[in-house]
């Protein structure tokens, strides 16, 4: 069915000839398209129902031809192309609303230094993408592919990261405080000077992961996986640790307050060296 909606679309702006970015924009009409198909198949339509109701979205290529900026000539990762490829899927009747970013692909793009606050990224492949320097307050990130991905001094201060692969991902000197980075993996990520407050990493996978000299205050690692993830001098209060695995984490040196001591006892941590307070 892929194939038989790119024909489909080949035809459709064959008149235009090769516009800028036209592989970017038949590659996010391609991919809302083929989702719409498999949603309305799911809702019980025929192969051939959903196949007439998924080209019919699309309605007049003219209109989705005024929704691309010559600007994306450029650069496909500016931030110009982001809205022009959500408005292509909403032409096409995939996304809800505006600030939604569903299954997006800007893999290794350059969206440093961009006001993102409030953002809804779903499903989207963002591999590599540099977000440094960027204001991200209260955005969302659901089931997204973020493996690589830079946040080197933003600020994500309320973010949320449901389901996504973090690994590798680098949250140097990145504000987190009340960011939610539940059911992640995050492998091979940093957090060297991040603000580290209030911040959740309720049921994700941190192995091996260094918080070293870090300060961390109300932090939920609650039923996360912790094996070789190192606390080393760290300063932990208020931090809870209920149901993680952290009998093979690394404490030596760290300050803690009386209650995530008596919690990490209880929970069989190794405690030389700490320094309870």
């Amino acid at each position: 069915m892929e194939k038989k909606l790119q024909q489909h679309l080949d035809k459709a702006f064959a008149p235009y000839g090769e516009f800028p970015a036209r592989a970017d924009v038949m590659q996010e009409l391609l991919s809302n398209l083929t989702e719409k198909y498999h949603d309305l198949k799911s809702q019980g339509k025929s192969q051939e129902e959903a196949y007439q109701a998924t080209i019919d979205s699309i309605g007049e290529v003219s209109e989705i031809m005024d929704q691309v900026p010559h600007e994306m000539a450029k650069s496909k990762a500016e931030s110009n192309l982001k809205t022009a490829l959500s408005d292509i899927g909403d032409l096409v009747g995939i996304n809800t609303g505006n600030n939604k970013f569903k299954h997006i692909t800007l893999a290794k793009a350059d969206l440093s230094e961009t006001d993102l606050s409030g953002e809804i990224f779903a499903g989207s492949e963002l591999k590599e993408t540099s977000f440094r320097g960027s204001t991200l307050v209260d955005a969302k990130f659901r089931a997204v592919a973020l493996k690589g991905a830079n946040f080197t001094g933003a600020n994500l201060t309320n973010a949320t990261f449901g389901g996504s692969d973090l690994n590798s991902a680098c949250f140097d000197n990145a504000n987190l405080t009340s960011a939610k980075l539940k059911g992640c993996g995050l492998n091979g990520a940093t957090f060297k000077d991040a603000t580290l407050v209030g911040t959740d990493f309720s049921q994700s996978d941190l192995t091996k992961i260094s918080f070293d000299g870090q300060a961390l205050d109300g932090v939920v690692f609650d039923s996360t996986s912790l094996k070789q993830t190192s606390f080393r001098n760290a300063k932990l209060r208020d931090v809870s640790f209920h149901h993680a695995a952290v009998k093979h984490a690394i404490f030596d040196g760290a300050t803690m307050d009386k209650i995530t001591y008596a919690i990490l006892k209880g929970a069989k941590a190794t405690l030389n060296n700490v320094i309870i307070v």
